[in-house]
Order: structure tokens, then C-alpha cells, then sequence
């Protein structure tokens, strides 16, 4: 599987680039696929994973441990570490031993440094497929009717969260200066528009807050910022086209090839695919598996659906292929109320690719060639970065706070700092918006890397700052004298059947509404209105949390309900 990946994708790569540049040297095509791999080249590929995948995860734990820093975050340390910044893993003379390609026709030797490879590998690995299975997770762990809650300010903090960046990067830039010009300026703040929500929806997980309103509003204002980000992102290179900021050269020949009206055009037709295939065909799919006892497909099923939604956004709809793979897990998840499919992709993306993915980050990145010019403007970014989407988060709550309806959903200070501490991040998305404007040079290389830094800077940031906000949410709760109640694990009936019977007699009582959510194997029912909290535990038990005298009438009504069926049966 490694050998073919590794075929496919150099093979393909080498040559596309033939045809962009007939002038510049490439592998012949057939080369790396008839070469074959030795022994020694995949057990070495093998090594450096472990040493990635053990070193992110060990640096994690440490930290936490020292420092109580978020795993996350310290895991993305653990990549910085391990590039060439520090360690320099990636070359290692051990690692960088050439791989050679001897081509029959020509009589001509070729070599790629082995450790290109499995740096490209892991790379790949992770836009491919972690950000993909983090998405198609956050999409499944979605109830619609909770987005709709939040619709109004999901849509406001997502198209705020865009154009902040841009305007406070725009300003802020020709205000002070640091010898860049208006350009290059809009430049730099279109790769801080788009938000990243894969590393946000990485530490919900990782926390069990994927329940929380903030986070639920956060996945749908994350979707619109990406939106909302590729299309200024289209509109700004129409305008460099059309000479509005001068005559400049753009090396990118395939980047002005959609008017504004074309490029709309695509999206809403790649919104209309995406609705119709998820809504009308992939829950059907999924009941007739089911019907057939075929249910250990799904999550094959379920991964397929999802790679073809990610590379149809990217590649039809000009849209940032996670918005595909979200949409994916959305509509997975009405075809599939139990689970089957997440709960045999979430141990694989925790244990192993996740741990990859934040590991990778850094790899690649040399802190050590910025100098100290270049990190007063990482500083001066970074907090234009950081705050320009809290102040998109803030104004957009407040908008809900003047016009919503129900006092009981008013957000706070916390929820607000909650919500856009998850939209800090750029992740992924912003390292392919800053790889896009750079390869027009339109920014420097020296500015390159600083936005590149900053992208990383704000990634580790968003875990750090929604660890500091669930710390203060714990500790309200605590001041605020919330009961908390642990009824235990049940051996006999089973726990998971006696938490679905609560759940049941709760949803029969008119007294009580639920809402249930999923969290990383927990099961998570807010009784609304009611201030109380219901928490299945796999390890741990029933759980429940919130106001003293709720939770006993909770308890009340479930004994009661009990008793009535065992009296009836005897």
C-alpha cells in the first residue's frame, strides 16, 4: 500500500509538472511504478513514522504534564521539535539516503532523497485524510436542528470572521508599515480570512465539549467563513487581472480562469450536488445495508462518500475540500443513528492519524531563519490575527443578545470567548491559502514564512486559550455549587441500557426536553431549561450535573416510571 501511494503520487506529480514546464527536467512516466521499493526503503519509511507518530505524542504528554499545556497544542510542539527548527529529523543522514531510479530506455540514473519522500507522505497523509475524517466527524456529531439555533450567528461571525482579518491587516499594515505595500498587504490577510476548524474540533474532542452551543455554532460559522474566505480570495485575484492594483505578474496560469459570477456559479452548483447526494441517496444507502445486514460496510462506505465529497468541493465546486468531507458526516449521520461508521473511524483518527497530523505542522517549518524584524511582524500579525476573528465572535453574539427572543439563550463573556477562541485557528486552510498567493509572488519569501509562522502560532494558540476558557467554565460550575451525581456503572442491565431508559422517560415526561449529543464516545443530554446535565461514561458510569433539586426529580420520575413496570410484571 505504502510502495503504490508513493508510485501514484510522484508519478502523477512528475508528470503534471512536465506539462507545465517542458523545459524542466522531470522523471520519465512508468519510472517510479516499474522501479519497485526495496526492503530497506519501507522499513526505514516505517521507522520515521514511528518517530514522528511516538515523538509528537510523548511531547504532548510532557508538556501537559510540566506545564498543563493542551495535548494538542503540545503535539504540534512535538512537530516543531522534530523539524528543522530543532532536531531536524528529516535530514538525517540515515533518512536522507537517496532512493535510485534506474530508467532502461535512456540508460539514465535518478535519485530522490528518501526523507522528501516520507515527509510528502506524511503530508499527504494528513490533508488527505485527517482533515477529512476530523470534518466528516464534526459533521456527523452535528444536529441540524442545532445549527439552525445558531444559523443567524454562525452566518454573521463566519462572513466577520472573513473580512476582519483582511481590514485589520490592511489598515493596521500601511498605518505602521514594515516596508509592505498595500497589495502584498490584502494578500497577508486574506491567508488570516479562512479558519481552520479541524484543530478547534480536534480539542472539543479531546475535552467532550462538542455539546456546547459554542461549539455547535462554531462548525457552522467555520463552513461560512471558509465560504466566504474563497471567494474574496477569487475576487482578489479578478482584481489583480483586471490591473486594479497595477500591472503585476501572477505565475499561477490556472488562477484567473473564473469571473465572479463563474466562480458562484460553481460553488451554489457544488452545494446543490452535495445536498442532493447526502439527503436523498447516502441515508437510503445506508438503511439498505443495514436492511441487508451489511452494516460492517459502512464505515468503508461511509470513508469512500467522504474522499469523493472532499475532492469534488476542491476540484468542481472551488470550495476547500473539508467543506465536503463535513457535509458528508452530516448526512451520514441520518442514515446511521447508531453509529456504526464513527465508532470504527474515531479510534483510528485519535490514536493515529490525528497524533500525525499535528506532528506534521511543524515538520517542515525552520523558525531559525527569521530575524528579529521578522518576529516583531509575527508578533504584530499575531494579534491582528487573533483578535480579528474574537472581535467577528463578540459582535456577533451581541447582534443575538439584542434580537433573540429567549433570555435563557443569551450568550455570556465566556461563551463568546469560547466561540472565537475556536475560530483562531487557520490549521490547513491558511497554509494552502498562503502556498496559493505565494506561488504568484505577489508576497516575498521572507514574508512567506512569517505568515507561515503565524498560521502555526495561531493553531497552537486556539488550544492553549479554549483550555484557559473550559478551565473557567469548570470552575464557575464549581462556584456556582452545581450538583454532581455518579450513579455508577450497572453490570446486570447494562449501563448503556439504563442511560437510554432515563433518557426515554425524560423525553415521555412533558415536564423535560432533551437534546442529545455525541462526544468521543460519550453521550452527552442537556435538559433545557432545567439546568441539568446527563452524561453516559463508558468508564466511569451515569453522571449527572447540574441543579440539586432537578436532578432529583429527574430521578424521581425514572423510579417512579421503574417501579410501575416491575409492579406490573409481578
Amino acid at each position: 500500500m505504502f510502495q503504490k501511494a508513493i508510485f501514484f503520487i510522484f508519478g502523477a506529480s512528475f508528470f503534471f509538472t512536465s506539462l507545465l514546464a517542458s523545459d524542466q527536467l522531470s522523471i520519465p512516466a512508468g519510472l517510479l511504478s516499474s522501479s519497485g521499493l526495496d526492503t530497506i526503503f519501507i522499513a526505514k519509511g516505517a521507522l520515521f513514522v514511528a518517530l514522528i507518530l511516538l515523538g509528537t505524542i510523548a511531547c504532548g504528554r510532557i508538556l501537559k504534564r510540566l506545564f498543563l499545556l493542551p495535548v494538542v497544542a503540545g503535539q504540534i510542539i512535538g512537530g516543531i521539535l522534530l523539524g528543522p527548527s530543532f532536531f531536524n529529523l528529516p535530514n538525517w543522514l540515515y533518512f536522507k539516503e537517496p532512493l535510485y531510479l534506474f530508467d532502461q530506455v535512456s540508460g539514465v540514473f535518478y535519485s530522490i532523497a528518501s526523507s522528501d519522500l516520507f515527509v510528502f507522505f506524511l503530508l499527504l497523509l494528513s490533508s488527505m485524510l485527517t482533515v477529512s475524517y476530523l470534518l466528516w466527524i464534526a459533521g456527523h456529531e452535528t444536529d441540524v436542528r442545532d445549527i439552525v439555533k445558531v444559523g443567524v450567528t454562525a452566518l454573521i461571525a463566519g462572513i466577520l470572521g472573513a473580512i476582519l482579518p483582511i481590514l485589520f491587516t490592511w489598515v493596521s499594515l500601511n498605518f505602521i508599515g514594515f516596508g509592505i505595500s498595500t497589495v502584498q498587504s490584502l494578500a497577508l490577510g486574506l491567508i488570516f480570512s479562512a479558519t481552520s476548524v479541524s484543530i478547534p474540533v480536534a480539542m472539543l474532542f479531546n475535552y467532550n465539549k462538542m455539546h456546547l452551543r459554542s461549539s455547535k455554532v462554531t462548525l457552522g460559522a467555520a463552513i461560512i467563513d471558509d465560504i466566504f474566505a474563497v471567494f474574496l480570495l477569487s475576487f482578489f485575484f479578478i482584481l489583480l487581472q483586471s490591473g486594479t492594483f497595477g500591472q503585476m505578474e501572477c505565475l499561477l496560469d490556472h488562477c484567473h480562469t473564473k469571473t465572479i459570477g463563474e466562480a458562484l456559479v460553481y460553488m451554489i452548483f457544488a452545494f446543490v450536488v452535495l445536498f442532493f447526494t447526502g439527503y436523498f441517496i447516502i441515508p437510503r444507502f445506508n438503511r439498505f445495508l443495514k436492511k441487508n445486514h451489511q452494516t460492517f460496510l459502512l464505515a468503508s462506505v461511509a470513508s469512500g462518500v467522504m474522499l469523493l465529497s472532499f475532492s469534488f468541493s476542491e476540484l468542481i465546486g472551488g470550495l476547500a475540500g473539508i467543506t465536503g468531507a463535513y457535509f458528508a458526516g452530516l448526512f451520514h449521520r441520518m442514515g446511521d443513528a447508531r453509529h456504526h461508521a464513527e465508532k470504527v473511524i474515531s479510534p483510528y483518527v485519535n490514536t493515529f492519524l490525528l497524533p500525525l497530523f499535528l506532528g506534521s505542522i511543524g515538520l517542515t517549518l525552520n523558525v531559525r531563519v527569521v530575524s528579529a524584524s521578522g518576529w516583531v511582524l509575527i508578533a504584530f500579525l499575531l494579534t491582528i490575527a487573533i483578535v480579528a476573528k474574537m472581535v467577528g465572535c463578540y459582535i456577533a453574539i451581541l447582534l443575538s443578545n439584542l434580537f433573540g427572543k429567549r433570555e435563557s439563550h443569551r450568550w455570556t463573556v465566556l461563551d463568546g470567548y469560547l466561540f472565537g477562541s475556536s475560530m483562531v485557528a487557520r490549521g490547513e486552510v491558511g497554509l494552502v491559502v498562503a502556498t496559493v498567493v505565494y506561488s504568484t509572488k505577489i508576497i516575498t519569501p521572507d514574508q512567506y514564512v512569517v505568515a507561515v509562522i503565524v498560521i502555526i502560532l495561531t493553531t497552537i494558540a486556539t488550544p492553549i486559550m479554549l483550555g484557559i476558557g473550559f478551565s473557567q467554565m469548570d470552575l464557575i460550575e464549581r462556584q456556582s455549587g452545581a450538583y454532581t451525581l455518579n450513579i455508577g456503572l450497572f453490570k446486570v442491565i447494562g449501563t448503556t441500557q439504563l442511560y437510554h431508559i432515563i433518557v426515554g422517560k425524560i423525553e415521555r415526561s412533558k415536564t423535560f426536553k432533551t437534546s442529545i449529543q455525541m462526544s468521543e464516545g460519550r453521550k452527552i443530554v442537556n435538559v433545557e431549561g432545567q439546568n441539568v446535565k446527563i452524561i453516559l461514561c463508558p468508564e466511569e458510569g451515569i453522571i449527572f450535573k447540574g441543579d440539586k433539586g432537578k436532578i432529583k426529580q429527574i430521578m424521581h420520575i425514572v423510579r417512579d416510571s421503574v417501579m410501575e413496570e416491575i409492579e406490573r410484571l409481578g
